[in-house]
This record gives C-alpha cells, sequence and structure tokens, in this order.
C-alpha cells in the first residue's frame, strides 16, 4: 500500500506539469498536443500553469503578445522553439522604413508582464520596442535570443521590473527613422515618471549579451532607479549610418551608456560593469552620462571608440583595472577612485599583452546552445601581470559586498 501511494504522487507530480503546442498549421480549437497543436501563442497562455512548457513549432508569428501569466520559482513556466526549429515573431515595421506614429506602439510589442517565466530560442523582428518587459515583471529569463530591425529598441525594461536575467541575447539594426537614429538602442533600461512604478526594480542582469550595428547606443541606461548588473557583454559599431541618411543621420553611438540618476527621489543608479568590452562605436565606449551616483567599473576594454574610452565625471565612480586602447581620450575628473586601469601606469603598453585584435569570431553567429568563441579577441595573453594580485584581492571584496547589497 505504501508502495502504491508514493508511486501516485510520483506520477501526480510528473503528469500535473503539461506541455502545449503552437503551430502555424495547428488551430486553436485543439488540443494543445504535438500532433494536434494550437495556433496561436495567446490560446496556450490561457492555459498553462506553473511548471508548464509552451513549445512552438517553426514559422513567422505576429509579434503582439501579452505573457502576464505566473509561474513559481522552482517551476517556472518555459516558452521555447521547439527543438531547434526556427520560430519568428515579426512586426509590421518593414525594410521600407515608414513607421506611424500615430499607432498604439504596444501593438508591434511583445509584451510580458508576468513572472518566473523562461523565455528561450527565439527570434524578434520589425517591432517598435520587440520585447517590452513592464508592469513589474520579475523574476524572469531570457535566453539566447535574437532581437533585431525594430523601430526604438530590442528588449526594455522599465516600470517595476526586477531580477529579470538577460542572457546569450543579441540586440542589432534598430533604427527609428522618423527621428533619423536619434532613438533606437539595443538593450534599454529606463524610468518614467508617469508610469504607476517609475523606476525598474532591483536584481536585472545582462550576461554575455551583444548589441551592435544600433542607430544609436548599445545599451542605454536612463533614469532606472536601481542598479543594473552587466556581465561579459560586447558592444561594438554602434551609431554609424548603415541605412545611408547622410547628413540628416543622428545616432549618437555609444557602447554602454549608463545613464543619469533618478531625479524622482531614487538615488540609487550605482551600476555595476564586469569584463565587458566595447569597440568602434562612433562616440564613446564606456559613458556615464550624467549619473551622480557612482558607478562600478572593473576589468573592461574599450577599443577603437571615436570620441572616448571612458567618460565618468561628477561622482565617485570606481575604475579598475580597465583597459583602454586606441580610444579617444578619456573624460575622467579628480573625484572618481582609479587603481590598476591602462592609463594609470605610465610606460606600459598594454597593446603588447591582447593576444588578438581580430573580431570575426566573436562577432560570428552563436552555436546551438547561444555560446561564442572569441579566439583571444581583445583577452589578455596568459602570462600578463597587467592584473596585479593585491588589486583583485580588494576588489573581489569589494565586489561580495555590493552583490550582497543589490
Amino acid at each position: 500500500m505504501k508502495s502504491f501511494l508514493i508511486l501516485l504522487c510520483l506520477t501526480t507530480v510528473l503528469f500535473s506539469q503539461n506541455s502545449y503546442f503552437v503551430s502555424k498549421k495547428g488551430k486553436d480549437s485543439n488540443r494543445g498536443t504535438i500532433k494536434r497543436p494550437f495556433k496561436s501563442l495567446k490560446k496556450a497562455i490561457s492555459l498553462v500553469e506553473a511548471g508548464d512548457t509552451i513549445y512552438i513549432r517553426s514559422g513567422r508569428y505576429p509579434i503582439y503578445n501579452r505573457v502576464y501569466v505566473k509561474g513559481e520559482q522552482d517551476k517556472p513556466i518555459t516558452i521555447q522553439a521547439y527543438k531547434n526549429e526556427k520560430v519568428v515573431f515579426i512586426g509590421s515595421y518593414g525594410k521600407d522604413k515608414i513607421y506611424n506614429l500615430n499607432q498604439n506602439a504596444s501593438h508591434d510589442s511583445f509584451i510580458v508582464t508576468g513572472n518566473w517565466l523562461i523565455f528561450r530560442n527565439l527570434e524578434f523582428k520589425n517591432g517598435t520596442t520587440a520585447l517590452h518587459i513592464k508592469s513589474n515583471a520579475s523574476h524572469n529569463r531570457f535566453e539566447n535570443l535574437s532581437i533585431h530591425d525594430n523601430y526604438y529598441s530590442s528588449l526594455v525594461l522599465t516600470d517595476g521590473a526586477s531580477d529579470n536575467t538577460i542572457i546569450n541575447c543579441d540586440a542589432y539594426h534598430n533604427f527609428d527613422s522618423n527621428s533619423k537614429g536619434q532613438h533606437a538602442d539595443g538593450f534599454v533600461i529606463v524610468g518614467h515618471k508617469r508610469e504607476k512604478t517609475p523606476h525598474i526594480g532591483k536584481g536585472n542582469m545582462f550576461i554575455n549579451c551583444r548589441s551592435w550595428g544600433n542607430s544609436d547606443d548599445g545599451f542605454d541606461c536612463w533614469q532606472s532607479g536601481n542598479p543594473v548588473i552587466f556581465i561579459n557583454c560586447l558592444s561594438y559599431e554602434n551609431g554609424h549610418d548603415i541605412w545611408k541618411k547622410s547628413k540628416e543621420f543622428k545616432g549618437d553611438g555609444n557602447g554602454f551608456k549608463l545613464g543619469v540618476h533618478n531625479r524622482y527621489g531614487h538615488m540609487q543608479d550605482a551600476h555595476i560593469v564586469i569584463n565587458c568590452k566595447a569597440w568602434r562605436n562612433n562616440s564613446r565606449g564606456f559613458d556615464y552620462n550624467d549619473n551622480e551616483v557612482a558607478i562600478t567599473m572593473f576589468r573592461n576594454i574599450s577599443w577603437k571608440n571615436k570620441n572616448s574610452g571612458y567618460k565618468f565625471r561628477r561622482a565617485n565612480h570606481n575604475l579598475i583595472q580597465n583597459i583602454n586602447i586606441e580610444s579617444g581620450d578619456n573624460y575622467l575628473s579628480k573625484d572618481i577612485y582609479e587603481e590598476g586601469n591602462s592609463w594609470n601606469k605610465r610606460d606600459y603598453n598594454i597593446k603588447e599583452e591582447i593576444i588578438s585584435f581580430d573580431d570575426k569570431s566573436i562577432k560570428a553567429k552563436r552555436d546551438k546552445k547561444g555560446q561564442i568563441d572569441p579566439k583571444g579577441f581583445l583577452e589578455l595573453k596568459s602570462d600578463s601581470l597587467f592584473f596585479e594580485k593585491e588589486t583583485t584581492q580588494k576588489y573581489d571584496r569589494l565586489m561580495h559586498l555590493m552583490f550582497k547589497i543589490y
């Protein structure tokens, strides 16, 4: 009898977590199985519960969706492409680059307001803001997504979004045609006074993400109100007029623009940037953008950025073991804390310590797991003494304290 009860419990656990399938060939009157799939993601979302998975079969789907459901910490809801099939959510902002400013922008966006969700192996393009994470959406994971050719940006975190992890995602070729490229970024973290929650929450992280070829900036924080953490992220070739607008083009082209602090009573925009790389951007590699709250920069590399490698002023920012090579001169004030950076070491040729300046591999398509092989691009040789032991140990203690707080 005891064995039967154990088996019954195991069976209940196994079959309480369902899998639903969505296909271009399906019908919403179907049961949502692999042989009888739904036609719309909306139908699957209306049925899904904590621990369930929605598999989407190959094809092009309308970008306008709202994902409002909630998973649980140990039972997230997963929405992903089936096996290695290509799934594209597509909006109306096509090759003609004509955008109607009078339309409802949300109708060309994929909107996430739920919690404990996983989005994996999907493509989003031709939207307004392709992926809009808002309304206190929290504890979500966005993994191996390709998001490109949108009007405003690829992905926006706003309106109380917290504890979201964006990992192995690419944002590229966004261009706001009506304003000549002045506002279209790759990844955006922004606070708005008009929203119910006028700042983002804590715990948002970008890991191993790439942003390139956007008309404005690669990564942009603006009045976010809480710190954002960037780890191993890449930002390159932003702010270049690939749309051939000539003198009309207004894009800036910063690699990482780390935003002004939130003036509406939330002075906590102390962003943390670790081991990130910015190169060949049309403006700066890393820019504090008038943020009066201390930003921490550790082991980042700027190479061949036009205006400057690092611009940090107005606060006691922490710049430790960063590298600037062949970029415009840094623009740093005396009140920041500097230690072990390449420009702090006189007569030190950091360029000789780099393995490779060939970026072909790191710009290549990701593998099936979302990984990239940098092949030594902007990496230090194994025998390099650039990272001083005492500075590293001191910084490790600082980072431990900061992550504990944030």
